[in-house]
């Protein structure tokens, strides 16, 4: 089983319903914002979602925390750190909740990274890819766990659900 990442899919709603019926088989979807379109709406009702910069309804908030297996994740869009410039404000806010996975958005540009035992997870922009040639998202699986870590593998896809090898790895997060 694996967590479906998504964000920054600025009003699409046919393209979200074709990723998301490509992965049945999924645990968890979680969207970190700039959807655009009413957060009730099927696919985006049965989704974790956190508001982006260019959603308008104050019923999805900011942030926010969640845990899938061995994963503390912090789920926000990212514009409210700086993450355009910096992923240094977003560093501190996971060191201050204790998470071991970030997930945003906000650049539309892919981003997986470990630091310090944390992930930091863009999937890219389903709508408009900044810094890489193809819309992307991304799938999180936990493959392993011992007393000391967590492992996990993220795979990245293009729109029509084709791997993307040049992005994603496998990773050895903190407890």
């Amino acid at each position: 089983m694996a967590i479906l990442v998504l964000s920054d899919s600025h009003g699409l709603v046919r393209e979200v319903e074709s990723v998301v019926a490509r992965h049945p088989d999924v645990e968890k979807i979680l969207h970190c914002g700039d959807f655009c379109v009413s957060h009730q709406r099927k696919p985006f009702a049965g989704m974790v979602l956190v508001r982006g910069n260019c959603d308008t309804t104050k019923a999805v908030p900011n942030e926010r925390q969640s845990s899938w297996k061995d994963l503390r994740i912090l789920q926000t869009h990212g514009h409210l750190y700086g993450v355009k410039s910096s992923l240094l404000r977003l560093h501190y806010r996971a060191e201050e909740t204790g998470v071991n996975v970030v997930l945003f958005g906000h650049s539309h540009t892919p981003v997986c990274a470990e630091e310090r035992g944390i992930l930091f997870l863009n999937p890219g922009s389903l709508q408009m890819p900044r810094g890489f040639d193809k819309p992307t998202y991304a799938i999180v699986e936990q493959t392993d766990a011992t007393p000391e870590a967590v492992f996990v593998q993220v795979a990245y896809y293009d729109r029509a659900g084709n791997p993307e090898p040049r992005l994603g790895g496998q990773f050895s997060l903190r407890r």
